[in-house]
């Protein structure tokens, strides 16, 4: 088994409570249960409840206190019982539930709830247990955690459950792309024409790494541009996606400010997209892209595994000049401005929007992120360096 980043026994340890919330398929219930194991070997109680069982997830549905019951029944004052409930928003009445009985037996009990959309929890107002239980995020594999082929990652993505298969990862990758539809969508209700959503899915694929233009995604999948922001809104609440603001904490008044989409992994993006067949060649423009937004997917998980808080957003001028990424705390200055790309030298002109942005941030640093063996500084001034150790440079800003 992989050896995740995020170290369950590590971060609670003997007391805390979690919600740990992941886009499907990325490991949480595997993660769970390997810290289940380890309790349960160590002697220690542990309850667990899954909802995406039908019969599990209709009786709490329609009674959602019997939980408070089952669970106090076995809570003892001289120990520390873990419930594990998979998939909790399925149900979000059993977090008042959850929280009636951390309140109630302090130190005795404590949970970790699994969860794949916060989208129904928002809507419905669900108790959300702020202060009683940490949030934590599980992503799918990283190259910190396993040593997987860039093309393949470029092409296939890295989900656990596709990064280990070696039969048929295309149809697999298909298969996840129907159940996201049908389960997520569908059963829970989000949208109201599945058709429509599913239309919007393929138009929004192609928006994969760029900014959202609801008008023109609107006409190609048929509906309003309200309702294609209501869409994207679906896919960051699902966690399959999220939007990367442009940089608007400038005076300049020549910024696009519209934000640009990614996907949450690109092997998802290509099944929609309908690409998974195309060979993949490392001077294409279509590798360029799918490795920039590679990398961009590795800055996001590893700036939230590691808690360094960073922000990112994007520039490009009018004129199109553009830096794929400035990292900055806040509404504050920008620490740096990272341009990534694909070649492993990359040219001049590929850093011109690095050298604009200096204009107005000199004291910000100007690094990219590439396929380079080792890392040198650019006769521009721009240092360039191995996109697995630009990562690891994260932690110095």
């Amino acid at each position: 088994m992989v050896q995740r980043i995020l170290n369950i026994p590590k971060i609670l340890g003997s007391r805390a409570s979690a919600l740990l919330f992941g886009a499907r398929g990325v490991g949480k219930t595997a993660l769970s249960r390997s810290f289940i194991e380890q309790l349960r070997e160590a002697g220690q109680p542990v309850m667990t409840y899954d909802l995406l069982h039908s019969e599990t997830y209709e009786r709490y549905l329609k009674e959602p206190h019997l939980l408070r019951l089952e669970v106090a029944g076995k809570i003892k004052p001289d120990g520390m019982l873990l419930v594990f409930i998979d998939e909790v928003q399925k149900v979000p009445p059993l977090l008042d539930e959850v929280h009636s009985l951390i309140e109630t037996y302090k130190g005795n009990v404590r949970f970790l709830l699994s969860g794949s959309s916060a989208r129904k929890l928002k809507r419905g107002g669900a108790n959300l247990l702020a202060g009683r239980a940490l949030t934590l995020h599980l992503h799918p594999l990283t190259s910190e955690e396993a040593d997987m082929d860039l093309s393949r990652c470029l092409r296939l993505g890295s989900l656990p459950g596709i990064v280990f298969d070696n039969d048929a990862p295309e149809l697999s990758l298909k298969s996840y792309v129907s159940t996201y539809l049908k389960e997520e969508i569908q059963q829970e209700a989000h949208v109201r024409r599945i058709d429509a959503f599913a239309r919007f899915l393929e138009v929004a694929a192609q928006y994969h790494g760029e900014p959202i233009n609801a008008s023109t995604i609107a006409k190609s999948a048929g509906v309003s541009s309200q309702t294609i922001s209501e869409y994207f809104a679906i896919l960051e609440d699902t966690l399959l996606g999220w939007r990367l603001p442009g940089w608007s904490a400038s005076t300049h008044k020549q910024l696009r400010t519209t934000p640009k989409f990614y996907f949450f992994d690109n092997g998802v993006a290509n099944a929609l997209r309908g690409e998974l067949g195309i060979t993949l060649t490392e001077r294409s423009g279509r590798y360029g892209k799918l490795f920039e937004a590679w990398v961009i997917q590795e800055m996001m998980r590893y700036n939230d595994y590691h808690n360094l808080d960073l922000k990112f957003s994007y520039w490009r001028t009018n004129s199109d000049l553009e830096v794929d990424v400035i990292a900055s705390r806040g509404a504050g200055a920008p620490i740096a401005a990272i341009e990534i790309k694909s070649a492993t030298s990359p040219e001049t002109k590929e850093l011109v929007g690095l050298d604009r942005f200096q204009q107005d941030y000199p004291k910000a640093k100007r690094l990219c992120f590439c396929r380079t063996p080792k890392a040198f500084v650019h006769h521009s001034g721009v240092t360039c360096m191995p996109w697995q150790d630009g990562l690891k440079s994260l932690a110095e800003l």
